[in-house]
C-alpha cells in the first residue's frame, strides 16, 4: 500500500520538475547579471545557445590600443536619416534601455536609419542601452588604452536591407551596427567649461528626468518623442570601428562597431538619478569587462596632427575631459 501511496507524490515531484525546466528554458533572459554566479565570466555556461559569450573569438568589448589603431583615409563620415524616434523605457533590473516602437516614429515619418562609413548596407535603429558603474571612475564597456569612462550609450541598428527585424538580424552575418558615445561628468570640481559641448546632454537629461516612473524591474515608460541627433555630441565624423559582438547575451559576433571620438556629458546629479534607477537590483557596474582583441584589426578616420586648436587648448577634468577622446588620451600619456 505504501508504494501506491509514494507513487503520486514522485509523479507529482516528476510533473514540478518538468514544468520548472520548462520555466527555465523559456526565462533564459533573466538568468544573466553582471556580478556573481550568473555574472560575465559565467554567461557561456548558463545557456548553450549563448556559447558565443565564452568561445568566440570576436567579442565585445575591447580595449582600444590607440598606438594600433590603423588609419584608413576612405572611412567616410556616417550617414543618419531621419531624427525623432518613439520607444519604451523599460528597466531591465540590471539598466536602461529603450526599445524603439517597430511600427513608425513619433513624426509619423520613416525609421531613423544608419548608412555609409564603415557600412555596406543600410541599418534602422532599433535600441538604446546605457551603461554606467558605481562611481565616476568606471561604467564604460569599452576602454581607451586600459582606461574606462563615467558611462556608455549604445545605439544598435539592425540590417533593414538583409532581415525583416532584429531577432532575425542579431544572428545573422552583416547583422547589427552599434555606435558607441562615451558619457563623461560635466561641471565636475575643477573643471573649466569653455565650450557648450560639455554642458549636459539634453536627450539624456530627458531620459534620466523619466526615471521615476520605473523604478522597478520591468516596469516601462512610453516615450514619445526623443532626437536621436540630439544624443550625439556636435560632431561625429570621427570615430574607430572593428567587428565585434553583443555585449549581452547572447554574445552574436554579428555586430560592427562605431566608437565616436567625442564624449556627450551629464551632471553628477543626472548620473546619481541613473544609479539609483535600479532599486533593489541596482548599485551595480552593469558593464562587461573587456574582451581579447584576438589580432583584430582596428580602423579610424582620426588624424592626430590635425586635432586643431580648439581641442589642444580645453582644459581637461582631471586630465580627461577634452572635447576629443583621443586628444585626451594622449593628454594623459
Amino acid at each position: 500500500m505504501s508504494q501506491f501511496i509514494k507513487w503520486p507524490n514522485t509523479f507529482c515531484r516528476a510533473i514540478i520538475f518538468f514544468q520548472f525546466i520548462r520555466f527555465i528554458q523559456a526565462d533564459w533572459e533573466s538568468w544573466w547579471t553582471y556580478e556573481g554566479i550568473s555574472g560575465p565570466d559565467f554567461w557561456g555556461r548558463l545557456n548553450p545557445r549563448w556559447s558565443h559569450c565564452s568561445k568566440g573569438q570576436r567579442q565585445s568589448p575591447i580595449d582600444i590600443d590607440t598606438s594600433t589603431l590603423l588609419y584608413d583615409p576612405y572611412l567616410e563620415p556616417i550617414k543618419i536619416n531621419g531624427d525623432y524616434v518613439r520607444g519604451q523605457l523599460v528597466n531591465t533590473g540590471r539598466g536602461i534601455s529603450l526599445l524603439v516602437d517597430r511600427s513608425t516614429t513619433s513624426s509619423g515619418d520613416k525609421h531613423v536609419t544608419i548608412s555609409d562609413g564603415p557600412f555596406s548596407y543600410q541599418y534602422t535603429v532599433s535600441n538604446i542601452t546605457l551603461h554606467f558603474g558605481r562611481e565616476n571612475d568606471r561604467g564604460s564597456e569599452h576602454t581607451i588604452d586600459g582606461r574606462r569612462f563615467p558611462g556608455e550609450l549604445q545605439l544598435y541598428a539592425y540590417n533593414s536591407q538583409l532581415y525583416s527585424n532584429w531577432s532575425e538580424a542579431k544572428r545573422e552575418p552583416n547583422g547589427l551596427v552599434a555606435i558607441s558615445i562615451f558619457i563623461m561628468v560635466s561641471g565636475h570640481p575643477g573643471q573649466v567649461v569653455t565650450l557648450n559641448q560639455q554642458q549636459p546632454n539634453a536627450a539624456l537629461k530627458q531620459i534620466t528626468g523619466l526615471l521615476k516612473n520605473i523604478t522597478k524591474r520591468g516596469l516601462s515608460y512610453t516615450i514619445e518623442s526623443l532626437s536621436i541627433m540630439d544624443l550625439l555630441p556636435s560632431s561625429w565624423k570621427h570615430y574607430v570601428t572593428y567587428e565585434g559582438s553583443l555585449t549581452q547575451p547572447s554574445c552574436h559576433e554579428t555586430v560592427q562597431w562605431v566608437i565616436l571620438n567625442r564624449p556627450i556629458y551629464l551632471s553628477s546629479y543626472q548620473f546619481h538619478m541613473l544609479r539609483h534607477s535600479l532599486k533593489g537590483d541596482g548599485h551595480q557596474d552593469n558593464f562587461r569587462p573587456t574582451q581579447p582583441r584576438n589580432k583584430r584589426s582596428i580602423r579610424c578616420n582620426i588624424v592626430y596632427e590635425n586635432l586643431g586648436n580648439s581641442d589642444r587648448n580645453v582644459v581637461d577634468e582631471q586630465h580627461h575631459s577634452s572635447n576629443t577622446l583621443m586628444s585626451t588620451i594622449q593628454q594623459v600619456r
